[in-house]
């Protein structure tokens, strides 16, 4: 599903378009799309008097294959997602 989502976007789909608060194309359709993943935390007290953020969060990788629109209008895959570590 994120796959096709991800080619939907190069499409500037307005179904899937309409998901979003607002148009994060405004400009018309993006070139390259990609999905990632993050891990969230909550801080603890003494993190969000030091900082005054509420969250930490880790960058895990690629949720889904990063693609793009070529010139003829093909779709091509630019960078795979690395296999995930076990769950937890």
């Amino acid at each position: 599903m994120v796959l096709r989502t991800e080619r939907r976007l190069l499409s500037n789909d307005r179904d899937v378009l309409a998901l979003f608060a607002a148009n994060p194309f405004p400009h018309g359709p993006p070139r390259q799309v990609r999905a990632v993943l993050w891990q969230y935390w909550f801080t603890s007290v003494a993190e969000k008097t030091k900082s005054g953020l509420w969250w930490r969060r880790q960058l895990l990788g690629l949720y889904a294959p990063a693609i793009e629109l070529e010139n003829d209008g093909r779709i091509s895959v630019t960078q795979w997602p690395e296999p995930m570590p076990p769950h937890e």
